[in-house]
């Protein structure tokens, strides 16, 4: 047994209600506790920039040719929104129970100014060819004495209240310290192209309904667009045109589920110029139509 499997039991009793599967804002602002007691095929999904743990059962991730495996040995750390396929390992006896934890960037900038050139990644690789935006990495010793903290705080509401932001600090603290830290890092190296494909991320997430072109974005980023499009494949495993199709069907499928939209309407409100095109990529990235959208397995991850 793991030694984070009691207190995320604790949290399950206290948020899983009836629901088999499913995701919750806890007392720390951007940390989410999610479980699963039933097994989930593989699914496109969106996972947004966050660390994620998990103490109980695995998950499977496959993005382009790489499959990555995230359980109570390995944590995914992931500096960037990143589209990908991902199955869910879990029964109703030994569910799936993990905490996710939202990427802050202020907080990010803030710890890195403290390590004053001390931090492994300042005084090494000073390649200019970015790193990918997602990791799996192997759980130490200090990160799992970090994130009992953080559960336990977690399990008592003052001490998230008071508490919660620190043992907060202390995971993205680690994450920096680890051999995968550049995720994170290179976040806040304002001159590299990893921040930069970062910034044209949010762009797409914002203006995804938009005609975004490769070539304005290579612009609004300063690179070329043959370098542009490099370090976004080498960041996300996507192309930037394959990418902003993932977001506008990951963006419609929560408009046909969660709000019960109609699909021609949905086409035009996530960017498609035709129902008739929007209705045959969303078949083929989900494998049903809009109109079955609901019965799409859904792999919770906040």
């Amino acid at each position: 047994m793991s030694s984070l499997e009691p207190l995320l039991n604790r949290l399950l009793e206290k948020y899983q209600h009836t629901a088999p599967s499913g995701s919750s804002i806890t007392d720390i602002p951007g940390v989410y506790f999610f479980w699963s007691t039933e097994e989930l095929p593989r699914t496109p999904l969106l996972y947004s920039a966050s660390i994620v743990i998990i103490g109980q059962g695995f998950k499977i991730g496959y993005l382009g040719d790489r499959k990555f495996r995230y359980d109570r040995e390995t944590y995914l750390v992931l500096g960037v929104p990143i589209p990908f396929e991902c199955e869910t390992h879990a029964s109703l006896h030994e569910p799936l129970l993990g905490i996710s934890i939202d990427i802050d960037v202020a907080m990010l900038h803030e710890l890195v100014s403290k390590f004053s050139g001390n931090l492994h990644l300042e005084r090494s690789d000073t390649s200019t060819e970015p790193h990918t935006g997602v990791e799996p990495v192997q759980m130490s010793s200090s990160m799992i004495d970090a994130t009992t903290r953080l559960l336990s705080c977690l399990n008592d509401p003052l001490d998230s209240r008071i508490l919660g932001n620190a043992a907060v600090g202390e995971i993205v603290y680690r994450v920096l310290r680890d051999k995968k830290g550049h995720v994170l890092y290179n976040l806040t190296q304002h001159q590299t192209p990893y921040a930069a494909v970062a910034r044209a991320l949010e762009r797409i997430h914002t203006d995804y309904r938009e005609t975004l072109t490769v070539e304005d974005l290579a612009k609004e980023t300063a690179m070329s667009v043959s370098s542009f499009h490099r370090a976004f494949k080498r960041v996300t495993g996507e192309s930037p045109l394959q990418y902003l199709k993932k977001i506008r069907l990951d963006k419609a499928r929560s408009l046909l589920v969660h709000d019960k939209m109609r699909v021609n309407n949905v086409a035009f409100e996530v960017g498609y110029e035709s129902p008739s095109q929007f209705s045959r990529e969303f078949k083929r990235y989900f494998n049903v139509p809009p109109s079955d959208a609901h019965t799409i397995a859904y792999s919770y991850l906040a």
